[in-house]
């Protein structure tokens, strides 16, 4: 199959949007699945199906253990609430624009990206210029989400992001053990969905257990 590289950036860079901007109870399962669909036609090409489906898979699992571990959790009675979409270090009305930093850092991972798609050659990417950007660039985006955090939440879409790149950077690179190693690193995603839900679930039971 031909390598369509701006096809393949565009995804790219869609799923590092979402990555960027996803907020709210559900912005883990959205992050997680977008960086796996959207890296998951570079990867088929480059590296196979299977790995391809690793990403599917774990972003698929994400978006469906996120809202089911929230549902499991507003159950459970015998465990306080933390709600992670609030401010860790700051009430949210002293917060100047979080969204608004998290696209600045975002725009600075671009060029980066781009530097290692053209700059470092691994594996597969020393005969194909380029082939790394997608990747890199929703690594690169998550990495900024992780340093700019301000919320449970911020982390948790931060580390699925870095895992569901990082596994695809692995598969197009290649080596020894490499399915192996993407579906581990991959495997961040439900793991931050799944506790993000948990939490989110049991502050929620807690505010409607709470006396008025």
């Amino acid at each position: 199959m031909e390598i369509n590289q701006p096809l393949f950036a565009g995804l790219g860079l869609l799923a590092a949007v979402v990555v960027t901007l996803a907020d709210r109870r559900n912005a883990v399962s959205f992050a997680a699945l977008a960086a796996g669909l959207g890296l998951a036609p570079s990867v088929a090409v480059l590296a196979g199906a299977d790995g391809a489906l690793v990403l599917i898979g774990a972003g698929v699992l994400a978006a469906a253990v996120g809202p089911l571990s929230r549902a499991v959790a507003h159950r459970v009675s015998w465990m306080a609430g933390l709600d992670p979409v609030v401010p860790v270090v700051a009430r949210a009305d002293a917060l100047f624009g979080p969204r608004s930093v998290r696209v600045a850092a975002a725009v600075l991972a671009l060029p980066a990206a781009s530097w290692v798609s053209f700059n470092v050659p691994v594996g597969a990417a020393t005969t194909i210029s380029g082939v790394l950007f997608p990747a890199a660039l929703v690594w690169g985006c998550s990495a900024m989400r992780l340093l700019t955090a301000r919320t449970l939440v911020d982390l948790a879409v931060g580390v699925a992001g870095v895992g569901v790149s990082g596994a695809a950077a692995s598969l197009v690179a290649g080596g020894v053990g490499t399915l192996a190693v993407a579906a581990a690193a991959a495997s961040l995603a439900p793991a931050a969905a799944l506790t993000a839900g948990w939490l989110s679930g049991r502050h929620a039971a807690a505010a409607a257990g709470s006396p008025p």
